[in-house]
């Protein structure tokens, strides 16, 4: 009956071994973002049908409960330890940067695959995640039948030495404890380590386990605390050990881990800013033209002098209006990780300052070159929306994105002095809808781009209202009504100098178009005509992130 239990256990013994010697758990891969790679691989892996996969989480949260992290968590000493207590053969392992460096770690701890995959977006391509699979699963295979032959074969020398020293050799009773030693090799082999030292023939088989397994095993019998604490994981590993078909994206990253995640991600740059202060100087130059009866200054300049009747007007800066900008970027969801951190809200001031000249002609004559102090001022407030995007190399980020804003926004070019004609002033308040741009190139520098389309932004408009009725001669002198679009196109570079501190330099031109319709209070202006105003603006700054 001894006989017939011990080679039961035995097949029993070797049966379940079988069964889990192809089982794989995928660690958390180093520089992988959101585990996107890590679902992959796991899902790759039992589209083979060649390999059991334990969950994604499994191994992490068995390395986390022993404090380990990083690579530490997929040392040799923490993949021999963990690897018998989660019931798994091999670990995959791996860093992710422009390829994804992947290796194979055997339960003993040793590597016996590693290769190299390209990347594209932190993902692999369906062909390569395709390769990978069927080259972890035959390297687990051929793991899996190199270790278990001398495993039974090492024990039978062991125990055989000492059944001589008695004098009945042939007697069956030395089996039984054969069979009891073989089994916890493969069970619990780290149970079994702390009764050898106990023996006092320990020093002897030294030189024989120094080819064989034991040799890395001895060094660990003495560490008998380290030893009782990982046993407490085999009951709790019990409790995601369980199969389940799909990638495993959903599973909820190791709560070990989750110190390391959550210190790299409040590290300064992880996400986008929350909020951005622009502070610098504007330079801006204007030009304006008016003329009746027509469509386009171009087309009224092409007519024969006999056919140019009625009173225009030109506008043009000798100089350019020097002042102040001042912009403001507030997203106060930017560091939330769902859609909602692009929304957001961008205000913006300028106000500049120079002498101008102003001249008006008429067919009889122009009047003379007069000298005026003029003030150019913009402001607006829109709603913003963006997506973010990130450029950077693992560690470095460097944040790009593209998005849409809608609001108001508001020019006004007046000067404070009266002359004999009335001057070209205007006032313009109107809704605005915008697309931005920024792609960063490296940390220092970024381009930037942005195009504005305006809705009516007729003249005689302010955001104070028209209080003492001068704003009404804006369209009254031209036309009874008027008709506008305007645009605008903005190109520029910007980055980060230190810290939170950066630049910022950009080129904006505006256009406005003007058609007027109906008699107009000038000579010639009988049935309307047109105006075009033009700016063009060099804003150049400091710039603050948070």
């Amino acid at each position: 009956m001894c006989r017939w239990g011990a080679a039961v256990a035995l097949a029993v013994m070797l049966t379940s071994q079988v069964a889990l010697a192809e089982r794989v758990a995928v660690s958390v891969l180093e520089g992988d973002k959101n585990y996107r790679l890590r679902a992959q691989v796991t899902a790759a892996l039992r589209k083979t049908r060649k390999v059991q996969v334990s969950p994604p989480a499994a191994w992490g949260m068995a390395a986390g409960k022993q404090g380990l992290r990083g690579p530490a968590a997929v040392s040799p000493e923490a993949v021999t330890r963990l690897a018998p207590k989660l019931k798994v053969d091999a670990v995959l392992a791996g860093s992710v940067g422009a390829d994804f460096n992947a290796r194979l770690l055997a339960k003993d701890g040793r590597e016996v695959w590693s290769g190299r995959y390209p990347l594209t977006r932190g993902v692999l391509a369906p062909k390569d995640a395709q390769k990978l699979a069927l080259a972890v699963s035959a390297a687990v295979k051929t793991a899996n039948q190199i270790t278990p032959a001398p495993a039974p074969v090492a024990p039978e020398p062991v125990a055989k030495a000492p059944p001589p020293a008695p004098p009945t050799v042939t007697q069956p009773a030395p089996e039984p404890p054969v069979v009891a030693r073989t089994e916890p090799p493969v069970e619990a082999p780290r149970l079994m380590e702390p009764e050898q030292p106990v023996v006092p023939q320990a020093p002897k088989p030294k030189p024989a386990p120094v080819a064989e397994k034991p040799a890395a095993q001895e060094p660990r019998a003495s560490e008998a605390q380290p030893v009782l604490a990982w046993v407490e994981l085999d009951d709790e590993s019990h409790t995601y050990t369980p199969d389940f078909e799909g990638s495993g994206g959903g599973f909820p990253e190791a709560q070990g881990a989750q110190p390391q995640e959550a210190e790299k991600a409040s590290a300064p740059g992880h996400y986008p800013p929350r909020v951005r202060v622009f502070l610098g100087a504007a330079v801006t130059w204007r030009k304006y033209c008016a003329r009746p009866g027509v469509s386009s200054c171009s087309q009224y300049d092409a007519l024969p002098p006999e056919q140019q009747t009625g009173d225009i007007a030109d506008f043009s800066s000798n100089a350019p209006y020097v002042g102040i900008a001042a912009q403001a970027e507030v997203f106060p969801l930017a560091h939330w990780p769902s859609l909602l951190r692009g929304v957001g809200l961008t205000l913006g001031y300028q106000r500049s300052f120079a002498r101008t000249t102003v001249k008006v002609s008429t067919p009889v004559g122009s009047t003379p070159d007069r000298e005026v102090y003029a003030t150019d001022t913009a402001y607006g407030a829109m709603l913003a929306y963006r997506y973010f995007f990130d450029l950077g190399k693992q560690g470095a980020p460097q944040w790009g994105y593209a998005g849409l804003r809608l609001g108001a926004q508001g020019r006004e070019f007046a000067v404070d002095e009266a002359v004999e004609s009335p001057l070209p002033v205007t006032h313009r308040f109107y809704p605005v809808l915008g697309l931005d741009v920024s792609v960063p190139l490296m940390r220092a520098v970024r381009i930037e781009g942005a195009g504005q389309l305006f809705l009516r932004p007729n003249p005689g408009e302010s955001i104070g209202g028209d209080s003492n009725g001068t704003l009404v001669a804006e369209v009254r002198d031209y036309g009874t009504s008027v008709s506008s679009l305007g645009w605008a196109a903005e190109l520029g570079v910007a980055g980060d100098i230190w810290g939170p501190i950066g630049y910022s330099a950009r080129f904006r031109l505006e256009h406005y178009l003007d058609r007027f319709s109906g008699p107009g209070t000038r000579r010639g202006w009988t049935n309307g005509g047109v105006a075009e105003d033009t700016y063009s603006s060099i804003l150049a700054g400091v710039t603050a992130s948070w």
